[in-house]
């Protein structure tokens, strides 16, 4: 395969390798990172003195749901702080816990003429291009030539959902290969003898994986595996298949078309309408949770979440022989892509902003070596897009390095090509919760249409 790469040249992060062959995966996309043990002193990030701000007293508003209520944003505040002691950043969180109405906060913000200086508006949740054609986010291209910043601190795969018209508009801020794995309870397989895949492994069938949905439910007691119904793990599912969500273009849902994507979601019907053996929208209050209680055995999720469910078995102290995490990858497709979404996000600056030079420096604090490590291991994020990023989280876990090779040949995100990214993830979440609803069964060419319908309906949308 052309974006294949070894694991040593894919933690080197050459410049060459990444600008060669992860380039080609380039789109609304993520994608990986690798080297860097040590944190320097925040003196290291410091920019250059021809980009200093001037030492007048600057307020910079940074308005984002990242990281809220963990140590890390007010960690790059203070740190920014002793660089330079005239700037003073308002940090303005976003609570909401649906991350697409805190993007209704930040255009409305904006529309009333409030909103923060630092911002993002993330090509992954689709508001980015959006973002830039109503002129609420300015170009960095110049800032980035002034302060003569090195890009190749970031994977190219990343730098490229940045770019817009010809012109950068952000840095990367997180960035991984979605919802492309289930993660699994290995003290279940281990307690009924049967043998798990190697964590790298790429030759599971979606058959053997419904055969165990069955075979460890337990009626009143555990599923045996949970599917999300989220746009992110719709595409995955479809992708599993061979088929996929939308087209390339974002201009046309390929559901009914595709017999790929037809035989993944009649799969799913199957378990979760026929067969009764997945939870129904609301039957589980929150899946982690249940997942480190045991009553969850394979949760189809992505390397964000195999992580979380390490760190919560280790948090809650539980016994191997009840929960041990475990990743369960998804098959190679026939052509050789690995079933995923890379995805990433973006740290921006507010247009009209003044004092842009000054934002660009904290913009840089935050998306460089020792914000990225942060915002990973403080902010709860999932940030592999530097190559001096992935080595440390490594040596900090290994369980990092499980999740190399979705990153280094994973798919591209397909986006909405008229930026309707609310109305899009709503729809699908939304009528995929009517197709495989066991409680109230609808046939299933009937929900499939009525998801493939909906979802075009909002590709037909004008631009947002």
């Amino acid at each position: 395969m052309a974006n294949q790469i070894s694991r040593r040249a894919f933690l080197r992060g050459s410049l060459l390798v990444t600008g060669g062959l992860l380039a080609a995966c380039a789109a609304p996309a993520a994608a990986p990172a690798a080297p860097a043990a040590e944190a320097p002193a925040a003196a290291a990030e410091a920019p250059a003195a021809a980009a200093a701000p001037a030492q007048e007293d600057i307020l910079l508003r940074w308005d984002t749901f990242r990281g809220v209520g963990t140590p890390w944003n007010e960690e790059r505040i203070s740190t920014f702080k002793e660089i330079y002691p005239n700037v003073t950043i308002e940090f303005r969180p976003l609570t909401d816990a649906v991350q697409q109405n805190n993007y209704a906060k930040m255009y409305a913000s904006h529309a009333a003429g409030d909103l923060g200086e630092l911002c993002a508006f993330d090509p992954s949740h689709f508001h980015f291009w959006r973002a830039i054609d109503k002129n609420i986010i300015m170009p960095i291209d110049d800032l980035i030539a002034a302060d003569a910043t090195d890009l190749g601190e970031w994977y190219e795969v990343f730098m490229g959902l940045q770019v817009y018209q010809g012109k950068q508009y952000g840095l990367p801020s997180w960035g991984w290969a979605g919802q492309d794995s289930i993660v699994t309870n290995a003290a279940h397989f281990k307690a009924e003898g049967i043998e798990l895949p190697a964590v790298d492994s790429r030759e599971t069938s979606m058959a053997t994986i419904a055969e165990w949905a069955q075979s460890f439910y337990k009626e009143g007691e555990r599923f045996g595996l949970n599917i999300g119904h989220g746009e992110g793990n719709v595409v995955t599912l479809t992708r599993a298949f061979g088929g996929d969500l939308i087209n390339a273009d974002g201009t046309q849902c390929t559901l009914v078309d595709n017999p790929g994507s037809v035989e993944a979601l009649r799969w799913a019907y199957k378990l979760a309408v026929e067969d009764k053996v997945l939870p129904a929208v609301g039957t589980l209050e929150n899946v982690e949770s249940a997942q480190v209680e045991g009553k969850v055995t394979m949760n189809w999720g992505g390397s964000l979440n195999v992580r979380n469910y390490d760190r919560n078995l280790k948090a809650g102290s539980v016994d191997p022989s009840v929960g041990e995490v475990w990743q369960i990858l998804l098959p190679t497709l026939p052509d050789g892509r690995f079933p995923s979404q890379l995805r990433g996000g973006t740290w921006n600056i507010r247009q009209g902003t003044e004092n842009a030079d000054v934002a660009y420096q904290f913009v840089k604090h935050i998306a460089g070596k020792d914000g990225s490590i942060g915002f990973n291991l403080q902010g709860g994020n999932f940030a592999a897009v530097r190559p001096d990023t992935l080595e440390a989280l490594i040596a900090e876990n290994p369980i990092h390095e499980w999740f190399l090779t979705s990153l280094q040949n994973g798919m591209p995100a397909h986006a909405p090509a008229n930026s309707r990214g609310r109305e899009f993830t709503d729809a699908v979440a939304q009528y995929t919760d009517l197709l495989l609803d066991p409680n109230q069964a609808i046939p299933f060419e009937e929900g499939l249409q009525q998801l493939q319908d909906q979802i075009q309906a909002v590709l037909d949308m004008d631009p947002a």
